[in-house]
C-alpha cells in the first residue's frame, strides 16, 4: 500500500506535454503506452482544439511505438469521441472516474498493456496523478494548458496542489 505522500508525488514534471520524451520513456522506463487526461492536458478546457505542439507529441508517441488512450472525466462524451478521432487514438468510452482505477484499467486493456509498461499524463494531482500511482503507472504531471476550467477545480483543487507542490516538488513555471 503506497503512503499518501507516494500517491501524491509524481514521478516527473513539466511544463506541457511537448516536454516529454517519447524515446525517453520508451528507452528508460520501459513505456509503451501512455494515458492522458483530456482537459488542460492535451486540449483546453471545452476545446475540441488540439495545438500543433500537443498533435507533434502525439505522432511523435506513435512513430516511437507507444499506444496512446484518453482516459478524462469529462461528462461531455461525444467531445471525447471526437477529439480522440481527430488525434487518431483510443479512448476509454465514458468517464474514467478518476481518481479511481477503473477507467485506467479500461485504458491498458485497450492498449494491452500493464501498469510497469505505461505512463499517465496529466494536469490534476489529486485525479491523473492518484489514479496514476494508485496502479502503479509512471506519473507526468503537467502545468495546465489555460486558466479556463471547472470552478471546483480552479478554486479547491488547484490551491490545495500549490500547498502539496512545494519546494523541489513545485511547478515548473
Amino acid at each position: 500500500m503506497k503512503t499518501r505522500k507516494q500517491l501524491l508525488t509524481p514521478d516527473r514534471l513539466v511544463r506541457h506535454v511537448s516536454d516529454i520524451s517519447p524515446a525517453l520513456l520508451a528507452e528508460q522506463f520501459g513505456v509503451r503506452a501512455v494515458i492522458c487526461d483530456l482537459d488542460n492536458t492535451l486540449a483546453e478546457w471545452h476545446s475540441e482544439k488540439i495545438a500543433t505542439e500537443v498533435a507533434g507529441w502525439i505522432a511523435a508517441l506513435k512513430k516511437t511505438g507507444i499506444g496512446v488512450c484518453i482516459a478524462s472525466n469529462t461528462r461531455n462524451l461525444r467531445r471525447l469521441e471526437r477529439v480522440a478521432g481527430a488525434m487518431e487514438v483510443l479512448h476509454v468510452p465514458g468517464n474514467a472516474g478518476k481518481p479511481g482505477v477503473s477507467g485506467l484499467k479500461h485504458a491498458l486493456s485497450l492498449l494491452d498493456a500493464h501498469p510497469g509498461e505505461a505512463a499517465m499524463v496529466g494536469d490534476q494531482l489529486f485525479t491523473d496523478i492518484v489514479a496514476g500511482n494508485r496502479l502503479g503507472l509512471y506519473t507526468v504531471l503537467v502545468n495546465p494548458l489555460a486558466p479556463h476550467e471547472f470552478f471546483a477545480t480552479k478554486f479547491i483543487s488547484r490551491n490545495l496542489e500549490r500547498l502539496i507542490l512545494r519546494g523541489e516538488r513545485a511547478r515548473l513555471r
